[in-house]
């Protein structure tokens, strides 16, 4: 008995000091990110949190954004930029937010006569209600008055991604919800949409909104790319705050230090942030684990790729669809593009979607996938695994995957093809970047961002597919 009580004393203290080699390596490693600037450091004074939600209405949030905006404009003064086409700080560049027909880091409405109903639309991390435009367009056409929210922390600079916590976030969802009680069509159909956090937001909002006797329950959830199960390295990123409250370790409390260069989206990104998401994820995860908090959750409609590196697709299938009463709930998935060469260069080729929901069937829930209809065609088609079946149906449609694209991603979902700043280019403003389509090419490792950022998907091919399936989906609420 002692030499193990010697022998686990040995390869306790062992352990101990390789992770702590690790940490304080991580730490040092971290300063040789880019420095930071006073996006990365200011702190707002008029973002709004958890504790004003009792005294803040519509209006008064939208003041609020008057004076965040304000106040970026004092502590990050345009002139006080470089002369750059490539700074969302500096009023001339080609992506500063005020270059584009609106300035769409603020919460917004849309409006339509007579309304069957009214959606509450939420953005994703790092995002701006600029996400969730195309999709609100969806929705208005299909009759829905639009409440699209920005959520705290968001739109302005990325440093107030340091100040929001989940909380605000949920106090925030429900500012945006009595806003669309206020509305026409409020009395008709209440519908939440999410995109990525967003979704995370709308399905803790639904599984908790019966112990409210204040708000209502929404009519059904959409989700995009939702943030159900985010990747397990999100659950350390707390750990940097032993060290990050030292200002010659402050680049620690970054996991990425990047220009920032998109007008509605940040490009750094905090860690603080993802460990707000992941405490979120688990208060979700526990609460779908309560069979009755889950029995209650409305019909759920979900547009998600097969391969996402920000969420665990599967994660939506087995910690949500497999707890949902039969009640209309379907789901729709993104195959990659099985005639695509970069195929044969995946780490891990995705197995058939449509064998792994045969082999469960029959489901309480319906599946589409969209596929190729031949390993050797670009031509896609379209199967349908109905609720209660057990054989799925194959119809053919006229859509292909462009040549040059082997499969979407978590940011693609929401956006057209032919969207102004994330688009293929099909469309291009002069005095503007169309983010989407730049594949600048030359030496590796001189630009400040790397290929990740320019040769990730950023748009939907079939956008006006799910749109039309959405708007399908809706007339059977």
């Amino acid at each position: 008995m002692r030499r193990l009580f010697i022998a686990g004393r040995w390869l306790a203290t062992v352990l101990a000091v390789l992770v702590l080699t690790i940490y304080f390596g991580r730490a040092f490693d971290a300063r040789r990110m880019p420095q930071l600037g006073p996006e990365h450091r200011i702190e707002f004074a008029e973002e709004f949190d958890a504790s004003m939600e009792n005294d803040t209405d519509w209006a008064t949030y939208l003041a609020i954004e008057d004076n965040l905006a304000a106040e970026l404009e004092e502590k990050i003064p345009s002139e006080s930029r470089p002369d750059s086409p490539a700074d969302r700080y500096f009023a001339n560049s080609r992506v500063h937010p005020g270059n584009f027909d609106g300035n769409w880091n603020h919460s917004y409405e849309l409006r339509v006569p007579s309304p069957r109903g009214v959606a509450v639309v939420l953005h994703g991390l790092t995002d701006s209600p600029y996400s969730m435009l195309a999709t609100a367009q969806t929705l208005a056409g299909a009759g829905y008055n639009v409440v699209a929210m920005r959520l705290p922390g968001h739109g302005f600079a990325v440093s107030g991604l340091l100040q929001a916590r989940w909380e605000d976030w949920n106090a925030a969802v429900r500012i945006a919800i009595r806003r669309a009680m206020q509305v026409p069509g409020a009395d008709e159909s209440l519908l939440i949409v999410g995109y990525s956090n967003g979704g995370l937001l709308a399905v803790d909002y639904a599984l908790h909104c019966s112990s409210s006797d204040e708000l209502p329950c929404p009519d059904g959830l959409v989700l995009m790319s939702p943030g159900i199960a985010i990747t397990s390295a999100a659950a350390v990123m707390n750990w940097h705050a032993a060290l990050s409250w030292i200002p010659w370790f402050e680049q620690f409390k970054w996991l990425q230090v990047l220009p920032e260069v998109d007008p509605f989206k940040f490009t750094s990104f905090p860690k603080q942030a993802a460990w707000e998401v992941h405490k979120l994820s688990s208060r979700v995860y526990d609460s779908l684990a309560d069979p009755d908090k889950a029995a209650n959750m409305p019909p759920v409609l979900t547009f998600q790729s097969i391969v996402d590196n920000t969420v665990g697709a599967t994660a939506i299938v087995s910690s949500v669809y497999d707890r949902l009463p039969a009640n209309g709930s379907e789901l729709v998935l993104y195959d990659v593009n099985r005639n695509s060469t970069m195929l044969h260069l995946m780490q891990r080729v995705p197995v058939e979607p449509v064998d792994f929901f045969i082999a469960r069937a029959p489901l309480d829930f319906g599946v589409t996938i969209l596929k190729n209809r031949d390993p050797s065609d670009n031509a896609i088609a379209v199967q349908t695994l109905a609720a209660g079946e057990t054989e799925a149906l194959v119809a053919e449609s006229n859509m292909r995957w462009p040549a040059e694209i082997y499969s979407l991603s978590h940011i693609a979902i929401p956006f057209r093809p032919d969207d102004v700043l994330y688009g293929n280019g099909s469309i291009t403003n002069e005095t503007t970047f169309v983010l989407g389509a730049l594949a600048p090419r030359g030496e590796r490792q001189v630009l400040l961002l790397g290929p990740d950022f320019f040769l990730r998907m950023r748009h939907n091919p079939f956008f006006a597919f799910q749109s039309q399936r959405l708007t399908e989906w809706l007339e059977k609420l």
